[in-house]
Formats: structure tokens, sequence, C-alpha cells
């Protein structure tokens, strides 16, 4: 037997670990104390306390919060398992301890990378953890090799609350000046007035944010109050909106979450550097009757707050557009470039129009995706350079909410091109349908010049095999037909597709055969339609003289043996003896007598009865086709101005 091989354990690279968390982690100050900072948030704390390792407080990096602890069990768990996904193991919200009674908390972190921020501040680390009247302190260092870092339990012992301190004994020196530090922990983490956070004893305030990233309003809400609005840009965005949109504070309490959740719309597009980089805290008192009891949000249906966000609304909009206009701007720089070919065919005005457009759209549709924008830009330009201009979106103006969905359905299931093709086809046909309606029961009509081409155009009424071979017609047949019958040679010349007989109309209809090097010798298929005039049934004699004329065909040599010949009679009444078909040569040929009412029957039902599902279309209504061609007319004049269509339903 074999000998198995010894199991390899991986090896890490000293720098898997900034691999793995990106070099912010490990090695900016700003970015690691914001995680620790939110390690603690997530941990339901109120309080955490922070020495920052600056001049005046020696060399002592520390964070310690009273957020909910963990045992040993479950610190060694969560510290040893690499991308630990902490919404899967404790859920969206922040864990409070038992004793915190605190409306819900989202939380910050998704990932467990936040852990390893006390590896910027020094190459090892140490956690107290304590809950349950007991504390366990690890030491974690940088490691490598088998191991990617170390977990060495250094002691334990008896202690009451609940808490996590984090912190490092000799910490390197950091180029993060004190007052910078607060200032990024007040920006973020200010929104949740029970959450405080002090750093070398000083408690971070608003007033610690630099005046170039905070500006504070009052607005006065008509019957109600006045309302602080506190706008916090960031200046740098945030890998995530955590922590980011519109913080709500009622009697110095958080009501709902700090997002841009509005409803079931967001204010702004999560993926917009924007949403990674403001924060608008609202203190509104007077609204603490539109409260929810559970403090989860606010009544919707209340006038108060209903009042009130308008307002807060419109700042934040002029705020946004304010600070992010070199965003904006960059934006539409991309949008020319994409569409520069358009661009250029356009006239000065056009491109006036099309940018003025964008501009608008940017302004007011601050929540518009980047995908969505670019499509729109690119509509636009389209429409700048067509034939029709914006008479398309007087069309859309005019649908119902429930069209314009079934419009987006039907574009999303068939291109422009193949519904065309379809719905010029089905038009063509139920047209024709529509005149053979009008014109077989007219005794005045000319089967020559009215009711023969019908049925040119029509042979896939008499069955399915029409549709798919290219049926033409011989004209040498009807000369034959012509001359066995003595036709009228004048009007033979007017139309040669015919054989025009004293009583009927003939004409005939073949598919060739074709040998093996693609040579035509005889007839495959013949279909020859026979219309009598009014007043003549179908009997006997005429089923005889539609086979008198296919026999001579046959003596011709223009048909052979093996040819299938249809011949379809049709006429305004056929004999109560003769409905039934007569057959020859082996049923090789087969003479159907039809009336017109039973084509017009066959002809719908092959339409699958569409006819009478559109009977109004314009195309088959003349009243309707003339107003159809004023409206047309009225588009051939100079169009509007995109910005003259003032309502899009």
């Amino acid at each position: 037997m074999a000998a198995v091989a010894p199991q390899q354990a991986v090896l890490y690279d000293d720098r898997f670990l900034e691999s793995f968390t990106g070099p912010n982690i490990l090695r900016d100050p700003k970015t690691a104390v914001v995680e620790l900072v939110a390690n603690a948030w997530d941990a339901g704390a109120t309080k955490v306390s922070i020495i920052w390792p600056d001049e005046s407080a020696g060399i002592c990096f520390s964070i310690e919060d009273n957020g909910h602890g963990m045992s040993e069990d479950v610190f060694s768990r969560i510290w040893r398992t690499l991308a630990y996904d902490r919404t899967k193991a404790q859920g969206e919200f922040a864990l409070f301890p038992d004793d915190l009674a605190l409306p819900p908390r989202v939380a910050f972190g998704r990932n467990g990378k936040g852990r390893f921020a006390g590896f910027c501040f020094g190459d090892e680390y140490f956690v107290e953890t304590w809950r349950d009247g007991k504390s366990v302190t690890f030491k974690v260092s940088r490691g490598g090799g088998e191991q990617p870092f170390r977990l060495d339990k250094q002691d334990e012992a008896q202690k009451s609350g609940h808490g996590t301190r984090v912190y490092v004994e000799s910490a390197r020196r950091t180029t993060l000046p004190e007052v910078v530090a607060k200032a990024e922990i007040g920006m973020r983490f200010l929104t949740e007035p029970t959450f405080s956070v002090t750093l070398n004893g000083y408690l971070i305030k608003f007033s610690d944010i630099p005046e170039a990233h905070i500006d504070e309003t009052t607005k006065k809400i008509d019957g109600l109050g006045d309302v602080k609005i506190i706008a916090i840009d960031t200046l740098n965005t945030d890998k995530t909106t955590s922590l980011h949109g519109v913080a709500w504070h009622v009697n110095n309490r958080l009501v709902g979450d700090c997002s841009w959740k509005y409803g079931e719309d967001n204010l702004l597009d999560g993926r917009y550097k924007a949403a990674k980089r403001f924060i608008f805290i609202v203190k509104s008192d007077f609204l603490a009757n539109a409260v929810l009891p559970d403090w989860t949000g606010f009544n919707t249906d209340n006038d108060d707050y209903k009042k009130t966000l308008e307002v807060v609304l419109e700042f934040i909009k002029e705020t946004v557009l304010k600070i992010s206009k070199s965003e904006r701007d960059e934006t539409f720089n991309e949008l020319k470039r994409v569409n520069r070919e358009k661009i250029s065919k356009m006239s000065m005005i056009g491109v006036e129009k099309w940018e003025k457009f964008i501009h608008s759209v940017q302004a007011d549709c601050p929540t518009i995706k980047d995908r969505d924008l670019h499509q729109l830009a690119g509509i636009l330009a389209n429409l700048e350079v067509s034939q029709n201009q914006y008479a398309l979106l007087h069309k859309l103006s005019e649908m119902q909410p429930g069209q314009l969905d079934e419009l987006h359905t039907v574009l999303d299931e068939w291109t422009l091109d193949m519904a065309k093709i379809v719905l010029d086809e089905l038009k063509n046909r139920l047209s024709l349908l529509s005149k053979l309606k009008e014109k077989v029961f007219d005794a005045g009509a000319d089967e020559v010049q009215e009711l023969q081409p019908l049925f040119h155009q029509g042979l896939w009424i008499f069955g399915p095999e029409y549709e798919t071979i290219e049926f033409t017609s011989n004209q040498g047949m009807t000369k034959v037909i012509q001359q066995l019958f003595q036709a009228d040679e004048l009007g033979s010349r007017n139309r040669p597709d015919f054989a025009i007989l004293p009583d009927s109309t003939v004409g005939l209809y073949y598919y060739p055969h074709y040998d093996e090097e693609g040579g035509e010798y005889g007839a495959a298929r013949l279909t020859i339609v026979e219309l009598k005039r009014s007043g003549i049934a179908i009997g006997e004699d005429q089923k005889a003289q539609c086979w008198k004329y296919i026999k001579e065909l046959y003596s011709k040599g223009l048909i052979n043996e093996s040819s299938k010949v249809t011949c379809f009679v049709l006429g305004s009444t056929i004999e109560s003896q003769e409905t039934h078909a007569r057959k020859e040569k082996d049923d090789r040929v087969v003479i159907k007598p039809l009336d017109y009412n039973n084509v017009i029957t066959r002809a719908t039902t092959r339409l699958h009865r569409l006819y009478d599902r559109v009977k109004n279309a314009p195309f088959l209504n003349k009243r309707e086709i003339e107003e159809f061609i004023q409206r047309s007319e009225e588009f051939d004049k100079p169009q509007p101005s995109l910005f003259d269509i003032t309502e899009l339903k």
C-alpha cells in the first residue's frame, strides 16, 4: 500500500493581513480609529473612552467601551475567523447589553476586518473583554508562516459590568493630531445622541468639527417653530453609507436610523460619492407627536411631519448640489464624451437644449443612477438628431402609467426591428381582410381590378402551406387558358397575371420543381383561384370547367403527373349538392368550391380572431386615419423644445 503523504500547512506571507484588510486599516490612523469606534457602536455601547498616543498622553493607545463584552469562547471564535460574517452571525443590528434599553441601531461592521485596526498603532495589541462577572485578556500579534496572526491568552479575572478595551502598551507615534482625530470621530458618530466618545478625557462635540466640514442653519416651519439642520461633509468618501444620511433628533433622541432612506425610496443612491460623504442632523423637538411609539420612524401621514420634511429635503438638495458640483460636472463631461458623435450632428440650439436638460435632471433627480442618466442622455441625443424629434415624447406623455409599463415589457421582449416586421405583416393582413369584407359582397366590384389583386396577396387564407412557399404567377399558363377560352386579349395585356374569362377571372400561382443543379423543370405546386361573377352559383359545371383547363395545362406540358394542383372556385353561393371538393389524378388535383362567407371566416380564423380585437385600429378606420394624418401634419411643423413639454405622465 502506497504511503500517504503528510498534510502540509498553508503558509502566510508577512503581507497577508495588509492584502486581506486593505492598507488603510493597518497604516492610516484616521481609518483605524473610526473602525475601532465602529466596533464599540456595534457592541451596543453608549460610552467610548479613547487615550490618544500624542506627547501629552505618553505612548499608550487605548479605546474602551461599555458594550456587551464577550466571553472567552465568543472572543476566540470571532477573532480566529477570517472574513467573519457579522450580519449572518449576529444580525444587521447592534447587540445591546441587557441593562441598556435603547432603540434598534444599525450595525456598522460587515466582514470582521475592523478588529485588526489595533495593528495600526503597534505590531501587537491587547484585548480585554468582560461580561457576566468575568474578564479575559488576549494578546494579538502579527504573524507569518503558518499563522497570519497569533492569539495568546494573558490573564483572566473577576470583573463586574460589561465592555471591551483594546490597547497598545508601546504605541508607535502617530502623525494624526488629536484635533483631527476628534473631528473624524465627531463627523461620523454624533448622529446618535445616546452614543458619546471622549478622547484624552475630552467629550467630542459638534464644535470639534472644523468649519470647512460643518454648516448649521435654522429653518422656520410655519405654525410649528424652528428646525435646526446640521450638515456635515466628511470631504473624503467612506467605504459605505453606514452612519451617513439624515439623522432626525427629537428631544435629544434618534428617531429611526441615520440613513438616506425615505419611505420606499432613497434620497441619494448609495453608489454616489455624496451618499458616503454627507451627514445631516435634523433637530425638531416639536415633532414628538409624529414619532412612532417604538421610535423606529415617523407617522408619515402626520401633517406636521410632512410640512417639516418638505423644508428639510429642499435644504438637503441645495446643499448636496452646491458641494457636489464638481462630481456632477465630471459626470456631465463623461456624458458629452460618450455621445460626442451624436452631438456633432446636432444644431447649436439642439446642443444647448441637450446640455440644459442633462443639467436639469442632475439637479432635480439627485437619486438617478449613473446607468440611467447615461441611457437618458443617449436617448435625448438620438431624439435631437432624429426626424421626428420630440413627437415621440408627446406620444409617451399621452400614455397612462400602466401603458408605459406594458411598453417597457414589449421592448424587453422584442427588438424594435422585429416588432415592426411582425406588426407590418399583421397590418397588411388585417387591411387585406378589411378590404375583402368590403369587396366580395359588392356586386359592382371588378374582379380583375379589385378582387384578384387582393387574393394574389391573400393566398395565406387558403392554408398554412402558403406561409412558407413563395408562389408566383406564370404568364405561360395564363396564356394557355386565355387561348383555350378565347379570352379578351385586351384585358390580358392590362392584367397579364390573370386569365379574364366571360364569367370569371382566373389567377394561377405556381411553385417550380428544381433539379440538382438548380434548374427549373415544371411546376411542383400549382394553385388556381377562380372568382365567379356575382349571381353565378358554383355547381358541377363550374367544377368541370376548372378541370377542363387543368387538363389543357397537362396536355401543354406545363404541369406533369407529379405536380400537385389545387383549384379554389369562389363565388357568392354554392349549390347545396356541390359543397364537396372534386378530386382527380389520385387526389393530386383538388377542386374546392368556397363561398365568400367561407373565405372571410377562414381569413378571420387564421388571424386568430385578431381582426375583431383591433378593428378600431387607425389603419382600419377611415375617420381615425384622417385624424392621424392631421396629427402627423402638425408634427411636420417646427418641433417644440423639450422644455416646453411641461408634463410627462
